[in-house]
């Protein structure tokens, strides 16, 4: 019986902390009240807090393709996805009087996004397909091997033609329209090989 007890203990112990951590951990979809002039600042790395996606539902697990949409009485919604935060949006009344920011593949950083530079081929959480670049080369340039950049950027050779990028207001249309790549018919078209 006296090496039972050692076990017990740890096992009583063990599910008293799982149901502490359980219980104090807080899933954030909203964050209120922030008049900042930029985008909010997100921290994915805490245990305590977890970010959800306001359109999916689907914990944000990284920055990358990631987006969050500012409302005029500060409210902060966040998204894992692009085509979820234009999903989302429009449903919404209050579109038209918001600030919308996308996390940049190329920067690593959140920017404006009718100033940014989109792609629809990116491999995204949701597979919406809406990469965001910051400059138009990022875009252009996207899921090539470095090299043929390279080789191509001292040429002078690289041009729109070699991959279509695309502004906000176009990627918004997209989506309103369900031509993404969840769309079967629209996913052949854009992934077909040359």
């Amino acid at each position: 019986m006296r090496r039972v007890w050692p076990y017990l203990f740890l096992v009583a112990l063990s599910l008293t902390l799982y149901n502490y951590s359980k219980e104090t951990r807080e899933d954030i979809k909203v964050v209120h009240g922030y008049y900042g002039e930029g985008p909010y600042r997100i921290v994915l790395e805490t245990y305590k807090n977890r970010y959800i996606c306001n359109d999916c539902g689907m914990m944000i697990k990284s920055y990358q393709n990631s987006a969050q949409v500012i409302s005029s009485t500060g409210d902060v919604y966040v998204f894992d996805d692009v085509g979820c935060m234009l999903r989302w949006l429009n449903r919404q009344d209050f579109k038209n009087e918001v600030r919308i920011y996308v996390f940049t593949t190329d920067t690593g950083a959140y920017i404006d996004a009718n100033l940014a530079w989109y792609v629809r081929d990116a491999n995204t959480p949701i597979g919406y397909g809406f990469g965001a670049y910051e400059t138009s080369i990022g875009a252009i340039t996207s899921g090539k091997t470095r090299s043929s950049i390279e080789s191509q950027v001292g040429t002078f050779e690289i041009k729109r033609e070699n991959k279509q990028i695309y502004s906000f207001d176009e990627i918004k249309l997209y989506a309103n329209r369900g031509e993404t790549l969840l769309n079967p018919m629209i996913k052949r078209e854009l992934l077909k090989k040359e």
